[in-house]
């Protein structure tokens, strides 16, 4: 008897294990359970709070925290729509926050919509809830306002005569007395930029990133110097400078892609934007992982439009399934180029702080910061 209670009991408690064994291997009951945006970086806003009131012209401190899987590159601050500051992450880590206090000083009263978006290293962007705030003026503001006495108007002056204008036209002495009349001139209208204009961020500052002990060389280390070497934005090299890797470009009518082999996979495709006709600088370059699964050379019908030019495979499937970079860049004005499993190479050198993109069919080297800005060296 007192065997079968031992045995009984043994048989309770097994049967206990494997229940709750198999009840955290159950989808829904484990803690771990990803949440549907797991692919997204974790955007959150703990300053200011929805609702929460400013005086015109103070200066406000949006406080984020961002978290990602594979790290954050780095973060924007977008106030109605509108970039107002970026935050570039010196030394991305999986899974670590990056935490920022990002600077916005309301200059027009009523509510404004703030919402932080950060960025992966694949160029997954993640945003975090919008919120509200209201500005209004400040009270001495409104009590100057108040009391400011109202202008006077003054009658006007009679117009003159015809035969008064007439007289004053043959006395050159007595015209040139007369105030010139200001012909208003209408300011050319300027284009609507594609993109929100990005305001130069203070961070990283100056000799923000540690010394690595790589640094480049030749051509890419008097860029590197010029640029201001370890204390710009750039920093210091990540690791030595890849070479002998094959690589594609593509221009279009607003810009460039660029395409590179990744040793480590996956493959990146480079969205550099090119306002300028001399493509020397700009405000906006984006990466995004190249998707395309080999198949298809052209993946919808606006690029079987472009006589051939595309584009085509990893540029197409990119230019096709984002309909913005359609807007963004224009149609290709001529067709992809690279090197084709053939010498030359391109070469990719990898910083803190953003990369250096060398294309040697066109002898040029494309700088390209975390910020989004680039600019472009002849080589």
């Amino acid at each position: 008897m007192k065997n079968s209670g031992r045995f009984l009991c043994t048989f309770v408690i097994g049967a206990i294990l494997l229940f709750v064994g198999t009840a955290c291997s159950i989808p829904g009951l484990s803690d771990s359970e990803p949440s549907e945006d797991a692919g997204a970086p974790v955007v959150t806003v703990s300053s200011p709070t929805n609702g929460q009131k400013f005086e015109l012209g103070s200066r406000v401190q949006i406080l984020s925290s961002a978290v990602d899987l594979q790290g954050i590159v780095r973060t924007e601050l977008i106030v109605d729509g509108e970039i107002v500051w970026v935050d570039a992450n010196a030394e991305p880590q999986p899974e670590a926050p990056f935490i920022v206090a990002q600077p916005w000083t309301p200059d027009v009263p009523g509510s404004h919509v703030i919402q932080v978006t950060a960025y992966n290293s694949d160029n997954v962007p993640g945003s975090s809830v919008p919120l509200t705030v209201n500005v209004a003026a400040s009270s001495a503001q409104a009590m100057e306002d108040a009391e400011a006495p109202t202008d006077t108007v003054q009658p006007e002056a009679p117009a003159p005569t015809l035969t008064s204008v007439s007289v004053l036209a043959d006395a050159p002495t007595a015209t040139s007395q007369l105030p010139p009349t200001a012909t208003p001139e209408r300011p050319t209208p300027s284009p609507t930029p594609l993109l929100p204009t990005l305001t130069p961020t203070s961070t990283p500052t100056p000799g923000l990133y540690p010394p690595t002990g790589i640094e480049p060389e030749g051509r890419f280390k008097e860029i590197w110097e010029e640029l201001e070497a370890g204390d710009s934005r750039l920093g210091y090299l990540t690791q030595p400078e890849i070479s002998d890797r094959d690589f594609a470009k593509q221009y279009f009518e607003n810009g460039v892609m660029y395409w590179w082999d990744n040793p480590d996979r996956p493959d990146y495709i480079w969205v550099i934007d090119a306002p300028a006709a001399d493509l020397r600088s700009g405000r906006s370059s984006n990466r995004y992982p190249d998707e395309w699964d080999g198949d298809d050379e052209v993946s919808c019908e606006a690029a079987e439009a472009n006589n051939g030019k595309g584009p085509l495979r990893g540029f197409g499937w990119l230019w096709c399934q984002r309909p913005e970079l359609q807007t963004r860049l224009g149609n290709p004005v001529e067709a992809e180029t690279g090197s084709g499993g053939a010498p030359p190479f391109g070469r990719v050198l990898m910083f803190h702080g953003g990369v250096m993109l060398y294309n040697p069919l066109d002898s040029e080297v494309y700088v390209l910061f975390d910020q989004g800005d680039w600019q472009r060296f002849s080589w």
